[in-house]
């Protein structure tokens, strides 16, 4: 999910109009899908929380991801 990300910014870069927007809307949804995974991870005792920080620059890249999807 986090590689989905970066591989479908790269592919909206070479985009314009409604297909740069697609593109951005499912890295939204990567980076979403990415953030249920660490929580799925944690609820399960696979992995410790991740620290304030880490959640912090993914909440910005979600949000960022919003506005560019729009």
């Amino acid at each position: 999910a986090a590689t989905s990300v970066l591989l479908n910014l790269a592919e909206g870069a070479g985009q314009r109009g409604g297909h740069r927007r697609e593109r951005h809307r499912t890295a939204l949804g990567s980076a979403l899908e990415v953030r249920a995974c660490i929580d799925a991870a944690v609820a399960l005792g696979y992995v410790e929380a991740p620290d304030a920080a880490l959640r912090d620059r993914l909440d910005k890249v979600v949000r960022t991801l919003a506005r560019l999807a729009r």
